[in-house]
């Protein structure tokens, strides 16, 4: 299925906590949250606000660090 990022909620460097929203997405008038699965530092987003993305796409990278 395709998506569009509606929203790219971290940039690049950001550190995220586990369950942060990382982006939104858009798909049959619905919108989609994806959320970091664990803490960490983005060091990379592939997918651009208003982008189409394919199921499966890499939409962020984020580097896992340890909750302290």
């Amino acid at each position: 299925m395709h998506s569009t990022v509606s929203r790219v909620a971290v940039e690049v460097g950001d550190s995220v906590k586990a369950g942060d929203v990382v982006i939104v997405l858009e798909a049959m008038k619905m919108e989609y949250t994806v959320t970091s699965p664990y803490a960490g530092v983005v060091t990379g987003l592939p997918a651009a606000e208003g982008s189409t993305v394919e199921g499966g796409a890499i939409l962020a990278v984020i580097e896992e660090k340890d909750e302290q």
